[in-house]
């Protein structure tokens, strides 16, 4: 293949995902077959090309080759056209899992935000099926957008607060012994502000390395609401909890 920028590189990309997706109801050897002389009329296209290959040039040649869907014979289409009226299309996906949300909401007091976990796979399964297909989510997305981020918010306030919460209940008392607290209001009041402090800033610490550590099955699982996310944002929950825990430990020891 010719030497070619990265946006045509990714036009040419985004043709042959079309394409392989338009060939999945075809047997796997007729799938390959028609790929190969796809590629083969490219790379003939690209012979007359000026290198390296611009995005605007690889627009016009696919677009002298036409669409993906013309290089399907008729009973492939046929088939094609037949799974796509009967698919699942999943058309119907946004509005189930919209309203499981919904569902969720009304009987929130009787564990109805249990719904939110199936909304959210039903939501990811539709997203996953669109990315597959190279097609945009379009205003349907405001539909899958909830349950996703429902359950992220659920998932970070519990990994944020649970486990220096559940730390505090357990060795409040014997932290106070060991330090050996005065018999003083103001001074047990902020005592527990920077034991509390020390507690969450060093958990939030911990998190950020390990949500850094697991940053691609993180990211996947709350796509696309955590397409952008980097590391870098993790450091910085990492920094805030360092911050924190250092601010708790001065209100701990400075007495006066």
């Amino acid at each position: 293949m010719m030497d070619m920028t990265p946006a045509a590189r990714q036009q040419l990309d985004e043709y042959l995902q079309r394409l392989r997706s338009e060939l999945r109801t075809t047997r796997a050897d007729v799938a390959e077959e028609v790929e190969q002389s796809v590629r083969e009329h490219i790379e003939i296209a690209l012979d007359d090309a000026p290198t390296p290959v611009s995005g605007t040039d690889m627009i016009g040649i696919l677009d002298r080759l036409g669409s993906p869907e013309q290089w399907l014979g008729e009973e492939e289409r046929a088939v094609a056209n037949r799974i796509g009226r009967s698919g699942a299309d999943d058309s119907r996906l946004p509005y189930v899992a919209f309203g499981l949300v919904l569902a969720s909401i009304v009987s929130f007091m009787f564990f109805g935000f249990l719904l939110l976990i199936p909304a959210m796979f039903v939501s990811r399964a539709w997203i996953e099926q669109k990315r597959e297909r190279g097609e945009p989510l379009g205003s349907k997305r405001w539909l899958v957008y909830p349950s996703i981020a429902f359950v992220l918010a659920f998932v970070a306030l519990l990994l944020m607060l649970g486990p220096p919460l559940g730390a505090m209940a357990l060795v409040r008392g014997h932290v106070g012994q060991s330090f050996d607290v005065p018999a003083d209001p103001a001074w047990e009041l902020r005592f527990d502000a920077g034991l509390r402090a020390v507690m969450f800033g060093a958990w939030w610490i911990v998190a950020g390395a390990l949500c850094a550590a697991f940053i691609r099955p993180i990211r996947f699982l709350f796509l696309p609401l955590l397409d952008r996310v980097r590391r870098k944002h993790f450091a910085v929950l990492s920094a805030i909890g360092a911050l924190l825990a250092a601010t708790g430990a001065a209100l701990i020891y400075y007495r006066h």
